[in-house]
């Protein structure tokens, strides 16, 4: 008796997870034009070149990035600078556009602050002597 209730507890776990999966791949499939409008706006808010670097998810979970080299109607490009590729995206494949923060002005400042840190402190220990 306790067997049979085993084996039917298992089975019943097992075809509910086998029936789950496909309904949770098709939830992402299609994505709302409003959204996609958004994302166009947002690129074309975003402007091109290489000073602007953004990270790209795509619907598929993907991420890519680089800077947008062109901006069309129905897509646009990101271009990879490490291997110089261009791949053409459309809007409404995209879930989210993010700028990076990577900027030179930033590192530039950490760098000095860190050497005025270091001069600092070393201005300090020989006064004392």
């Amino acid at each position: 008796m306790f067997k049979k209730l085993l084996v039917l507890a298992l089975t019943g776990i097992l075809t509910s997870l086998l029936i789950s999966i496909p309904a949770a791949a098709q939830s992402g499939a299609a994505q709302d034009p409003q959204q996609a409008e958004r994302i166009k706006t947002t690129v074309t808010r975003l402007g091109t070149g290489k000073r602007v670097r953004v990270e790209v998810k795509l619907i598929d979970q993907s991420k890519m990035k680089g800077y947008v080299g062109e901006i069309g109607q129905t897509h646009f490009t990101l271009i990879n600078p490490r291997h110089g590729t261009v791949t053409p995206i459309p809007y409404n494949q995209v879930q989210q556009i993010k700028k990076t923060h990577r900027s030179e002005v930033i590192g530039l400042a950490l760098g000095a602050g860190t050497i005025l840190g270091v001069m600092l402190m070393v201005v300090l220990s020989m006064r004392g002597s």
